[in-house]
């Protein structure tokens, strides 16, 4: 789902190059497995720009890779109180919220996120 809407690409403009950066580092980091560092990079971005949306969405993955999915939705949360139209938070808590047995949750989170890629 990386569908950039119109909103997210302004939201993104707006993000000072220190947190872009640290963000950047961030998703290699995550995309090599590497969840603690992608953390402390996050860290560094959300410190710099807190209305970094996308930062609080993959702090949202890194925590539920590393089990921890109470903070993962509230990172999740954040992203989405943000950025209401984030589709990839919406699913991913969905994703989150099924691991935990919160089926219905789960499952009305995921269709929000999906609803949103497709534009409807």
């Amino acid at each position: 789902m990386d569908h950039i809407t119109p909103h997210t690409a302004r939201s993104v403009l707006s993000i000072s190059r220190d947190a872009d950066y640290s963000f950047r580092i961030a998703t290699e980091s995550a995309n090599k497995g590497d969840y603690h560092k992608a953390l402390e990079q996050i860290e560094k971005a959300i410190s710099t720009d807190p209305h970094f949306a996308m930062a609080w969405h993959e702090k949202g993955n890194c925590l539920d890779e590393l089990g921890r999915c109470e903070e993962a939705l509230s990172s999740y949360d954040t992203a989405i109180q943000l950025d209401p139209h984030h589709a990839e938070a919406w699913f991913n808590k969905g994703l989150t919220l099924k691991k935990m047995g919160k089926e219905k949750e789960a499952y009305s989170c995921m269709n929000r996120g999906v609803d949103l890629a497709l534009g409807r």
